[in-house]
């Protein structure tokens, strides 16, 4: 099994939901508000941020480091980071975030779960990404990755006026990467549904909870056929 049959297989859609509330999640985080992602320049290009993320996340799934494509993408990554003034925790939070989201969002609302081998495969990938981007000391486990996501929060997971702003402006501009037009309001409110309470409180983003339920549900089918097709 390869890494693409995750993304864009079976389980695309715990993917690609759980890769932009991985987004999202991050903006939590003040200092990563200002310090990784460049507030300034993240609320004049979020759209393009976001595509240039998703691009380059394709290209080593699809490809695979050792390919052309991925060296480049591993490159540019390197590069977007270098002046960057962060810690070691940081860069491990931001990387496991990016997993542990669509584990998250899988084990809660997909129909279809991923199995031990998956996850192995899953966590292999993520592994790798932080070995080329020289991030030290990379937990080994899933469970040790959790525990050291909830710890970090426990930290850093704080309320803040730009934190709210860019998260708000990302969630209206992810779902133009690959939702189709007519259904970018149902896949919003679905995101918000399904993003994890304690993160939408701390963003201070509409409780959408009575949304899990009922008429959205019923959309939320629609709106998975019309997303898979424009996954890839």
């Amino acid at each position: 099994m390869q890494i693409e049959q995750l993304y864009y297989g079976r389980h695309r859609l715990s993917f690609r939901i759980g890769t932009y509330l991985a987004l999202i999640r991050m903006m939590g985080v003040a200092h990563l508000v200002t310090t990784l992602y460049g507030h300034a320049l993240l609320v004049s290009e979020t759209q393009a941020r976001l595509a240039r993320t998703r691009q380059t996340l394709r290209e080593l799934i699809c490809h695979g480091f050792d390919s052309d494509a991925g060296r480049l993408a591993v490159q540019r990554l390197r590069e977007a980071h270098r002046h960057v003034k962060a810690d070691a925790d940081d860069y491990r939070y931001v990387l496991a975030t990016f997993f542990l989201e669509p584990l998250r969002w899988n084990a809660e609302h997909a129909r279809v779960k991923l199995d031990s081998q998956e996850e192995a495969l899953l966590l292999a990938f993520w592994q790798r990404v932080g070995q080329e981007m020289h991030i030290t000391e990379l937990p080994a486990t899933l469970p040790q990755w959790r525990q050291f996501q909830q710890a970090y929060e426990a930290r850093h997971l704080r309320h803040t006026p730009e934190g709210e702003r860019l998260a708000r402006m990302c969630l209206r501009d992810v779902v133009k990467l690959t939702v189709p037009l007519g259904t970018r309001w149902a896949f919003r409110q679905w995101m918000l549904a399904t993003m994890e309470p304690a993160v939408r409180d701390v963003l201070g983003l509409v409780d959408a909870s009575g949304w899990g339920n009922g008429p959205l549900r019923v959309v939320a089918r629609a709106v998975t056929g019309a997303v898979s097709r424009r996954l890839k």
